[in-house]
């Protein structure tokens, strides 16, 4: 086995054009998220599968009213997602803002957030935890109030089996089969927006556990171990060959929902074992931001 971390060392270091003098020799922490040391067969962990069942995103209740996930990240200041655009639109509906929607939690939301925990008897933290979750859906559910999630129109050829739609404008990622979208998950990307890569590429490795490299500047982390920056699963994208950008899980829940990588899509540790077990080699995964994704033939509205 060790012959196959030197051969995935080697071959990384052969493409950044660096001298294969040990691990922290080959790592531009400015490229690289991580750089995974695994043990390979064909690219392919053979999988000790763990179940994972998140709650969907993508729930109803009484048929009609599109409700929040209680169990879904907590939105705050700072967070980016498409959640955050049916909050503000809820708010809106409340006579709360009065504002153009749209996927950034700001200070304004925040205080608006404050104003309605606090008349609803709710610690005012301007936090949108479970609590304040099941607030706002039974008083959608009194009011009649729907607030729909946002809808994909494809004026392209897209794949028609099992897909995914990484949106960098709200950091949400969408797991499709042909047009239809199976569920939606929050997840983190790129610091800057030139880091996490634009195009569109397919899933080349599958890893449980995977090791992490330390990004130039850490002690690298043993895979498995639960301050693992990226979590137990890594589905390695086709840019960079599979070691270089990845969809994986995370050490620290509260960067989901921002701009934080260096490039690589952070999930919900939970939500990336179960996307993990749904999906194959070669799954296509397109990323960009929506002007991107709309040359492609993806639109959002």
């Amino acid at each position: 086995m060790e012959f196959y971390k030197l051969f995935l060392i080697l071959t990384i270091a052969s493409t950044l054009g660096a001298e294969p003098s040990g691990i922290q020799a080959i790592i531009n922490e400015e490229i690289y998220e991580n750089i995974i040391v695994v043990d390979l067969n064909d690219g392919v962990v053979q999988e000790e599968v763990q179940e994972a069942d998140p709650e969907p995103i993508d729930n109803k209740s009484n048929g009609k009213i599109t409700t929040f996930n209680v169990n879904g990240i907590n939105l705050r200041e700072g967070i980016t997602s498409e959640e955050v655009f049916r909050l503000e639109s809820f708010l809106i509906e409340k006579d709360y803002m009065n504002i153009n929607v749209d996927y950034y939690f700001d200070s304004k939301t925040k205080q608006v957030i404050m104003d309605y925990q606090r008349n609803n008897g709710l610690a005012s933290d301007g936090i949108v935890g479970k609590a304040t979750y099941e607030m706002i859906n039974n008083d959608m559910l009194q009011n009649n109030i729907d607030i729909s999630r946002i809808n994909l129109n494809f004026t392209k050829e897209i794949p028609q089996n099992k897909w995914i739609i990484i949106n960098k404008s709200n950091n949400t990622l969408y797991y499709l089969r042909g047009s239809n979208i199976l569920n939606r998950y929050p997840v983190a990307t790129g610091k800057n927006p030139g880091n996490t890569p634009e195009g569109q590429f397919t899933i080349v490795t599958k890893v449980i556990n995977p090791a992490w490299g330390g990004a130039g500047r850490y002690t690298p982390v043993k895979g498995g171990e639960p301050h693992n920056p990226l979590g137990k699963r890594w589905m390695g994208l086709s840019v960079g060959g599979g070691g270089m950008y990845g969809i994986h899980g995370n050490a620290d829940s509260s960067s989901i929902g921002k701009y934080i990588s260096l490039g690589c899509i952070r999930m919900v540790n939970k939500d990336v074992e179960f996307l993990y077990n749904e999906v194959e080699l070669r799954t296509p995964v397109w990323i960009g931001n929506e002007l991107k994704l709309k040359e492609f033939g993806v639109e959002f509205n």
